[in-house]
């Protein structure tokens, strides 16, 4: 009986591969910050003209989530920056339902042929009907050292759920602004 659950647990790691990686939660002087570059193929005007609707229509306010909306843009500087507030469902079962409300902002730096993208201030706010719930921050809650068992083999039992959809919930964003920003692109050079 053991042997036959071996291959049952390699397809398990495989599968959690990208989550169990030392670099899957990337922590910059000891903060949680998920980045990503885009080259695009436009001037910095353009860029930013793109990156501030993509941001308004994304970030745009929403009721009962009170800090999910834009913050600031500089023009000077072609920066964009928003804060979200949303719902990261981890499972939706019949009468069960496990979420978390999800806190992050996006700073989104525009240049020249280039875009450069962050999410930081990440945290979540859990359980929340129950007596208050709990509030936990990325780099307590999803780095290596909490979101991984001991040997870095495993998400760890509790805090494992958030990191893997912290990690889908970035890449999410970032694809999505970049489908965005290329269609933009491919429109400008079509023109």
């Amino acid at each position: 009986m053991m042997l036959l659950m071996l291959p049952l647990l390699g397809v398990a790691q495989v599968k959690d591969a990208k989550y169990l990686a030392k670099d899957a939660v990337p922590v910059e002087n000891g903060r949680v910050i998920f980045t990503k570059e885009f080259e695009i193929p436009m001037n910095v005007g353009d860029i930013y003209a793109a990156v501030k609707e993509w941001a308004n229509e994304q970030y745009a306010p929403v009721k009962d989530m009170p800090n999910h909306k834009m913050i600031s843009t500089h023009d000077e500087a072609c920066e964009v920056t928003a804060s979200a507030e949303e719902w990261m469902v981890f499972s939706n079962r019949f009468l069960s339902l496990d979420r978390t409300r999800l806190y992050y902002k996006i700073k989104l730096n525009c240049y020249d042929k280039k875009i450069v993208a962050h999410i930081y201030d990440i945290h979540y706010w859990y359980d929340e009907e129950r007596e208050g719930g709990v509030k936990y921050k990325a780099e307590e809650w999803i780095t290596n050292e909490w979101g991984l068992n001991k040997k870095g083999t495993k998400l760890a039992k509790k805090s494992g759920k958030f990191r893997r959809k912290t990690i889908d919930r970035t890449e999410e964003i970032f694809t999505n602004l970049e489908t965005f920003i290329n269609r933009k692109a491919i429109k400008s050079i079509m023109k």
